[in-house]
């Protein structure tokens, strides 16, 4: 491994840590927010993820032009800046605003640091993927803690910004080994064939994770009637949990588990205890939390397994040019299953919204049946 690549791989562990602090640190801010402004912020979750959206589809282009340190470098100063708005802001309009600008960023680093990970990966792309999503988790459980000391000077908060601008001072003025993303090879029907699982089953369980990450401050506020400022420990715990399911799962796969078995038992377990929570939520709170932290640690690694799986079965080329529209297949579910469940239920805590939950997480291990089951797409020969 080259100094360069090196490098590489410390900015994008960097870049990954920054996008945990902004994973968390919006959920984790909601009740205290919600309290000194005395209104309802939950739209903040479908407004981060709609920002994520839109960084994501603007990553395709910039990706074709620039190497991915740009979009990475980018995108780390969008959510330091909307890190200290959200601690600043005095009104929903923005709160909201800030939220979605730090998706915007989030998008931009997520898309272009996928690019780049599987670019400067040894083998295959699950594992880095594995180990910067490992990152994230862990970050993003150790941010909340930090939200709940200082519910009460909110604009203190705004330190956190220091952690994506971390990524600015790592990636600035080095040389990276990973280029501009090649022209997308010729599109044909085999290959959309290949994807077409992936496709669908990314936004199925991103809009699911959206839901409990999303509000996992708001989730136990609302059941369990605690105090705002102590409902931010419900985001470390979901963090916390995730960090867990995903070292869990890494470490199975050096047992060599093979990943779709991970995958596929886990989130069928998954959507059966996410209807338990449903049945559970108003005879038994407490059982429906437990129930929702054993759904949290199954399904953490699903993301980086479904994305590496995609990404091994296209050849480089290829995997280039489509990661941001994989991504950005997910952040479609991170947008429209909270803003559906909110539509329809209206109620973060609601049984509504665990069992929704359930019959879309139950849809994952099937698609990703069907997907093992289609050959990769191999460079063709010239």
């Amino acid at each position: 491994m080259t100094d360069a690549t090196r490098r590489a791989r410390a900015g994008l562990f960097t870049a990954f840590a920054g996008l945990g602090v902004t994973a968390a640190f919006v959920p984790a801010v909601l009740p205290s927010a919600e309290r000194a402004m005395a209104a309802d912020l939950s739209a903040a979750v479908p407004a981060l993820f709609a920002g994520l959206l839109v960084g994501v589809l603007v990553s395709g282009p910039l990706l074709m032009h620039r190497p991915p340190r740009s979009a990475l470098m980018l995108g780390s100063v969008l959510q330091a800046g909307a890190i200290v708005v959200v601690a600043l802001a005095g009104t929903p309009a923005v709160f909201l605003t800030a939220a979605a600008v730090a998706g915007v960023g989030f998008g931009l680093v997520e898309a272009s640091g996928s690019v780049a990970a599987k670019a400067v990966a040894t083998g295959s792309a699950t594992g880095l993927l594995s180990a910067l999503l490992g990152t994230v988790a862990v970050c993003a459980a150790v941010t909340p803690l930090l939200v709940a000391a200082g519910s009460d000077v909110r604009p203190a908060l705004g330190i956190l910004a220091v952690v994506p601008l971390l990524t600015t001072v790592m990636l600035a003025g080095s040389a990276s080994p990973v280029t501009r993303a090649e022209a997308p090879a010729r599109r044909d029907i085999r290959g959309l064939l290949v994807l077409l699982p992936f496709a669908v089953a990314l936004p199925l369980y991103v809009g699911v994770e959206t839901v409990l990450s999303g509000w996992s401050a708001v989730i136990p506020e609302r059941i369990l009637a605690v105090d705002p400022g102590l409902a931010a420990v419900g985001t470390s715990a979901f963090w916390s949990l995730m960090a867990a399911g995903r070292f869990g799962a890494a470490a199975l796969r050096r047992l060599s588990v093979p990943p779709i078995a991970i995958l596929v038992s886990a989130t069928s377990t998954a959507a059966v205890l996410m209807a338990v929570a449903g049945v559970l939520v108003g005879s038994a709170p407490a059982g429906a939390l437990v129930a929702l932290a054993a759904v949290v640690v199954l399904l953490a690694p699903s993301y980086g397994i479904i994305l590496g799986l995609a990404l091994d079965r296209l050849d480089p080329a290829r995997s280039a040019a489509v990661t941001g529209a994989l991504v950005a297949c997910g952040a479609v579910g991170g947008t429209f299953v909270p803003t559906l469940i909110l539509l329809i239920g209206r109620d973060p805590a609601s049984s509504t919204t665990f069992f929704v939950s359930a019959g879309l997480c139950a849809l994952v291990p099937v698609l990703m049946l069907v997907a093992s089951r289609t050959p990769p797409l191999t460079p063709k020969a010239t």
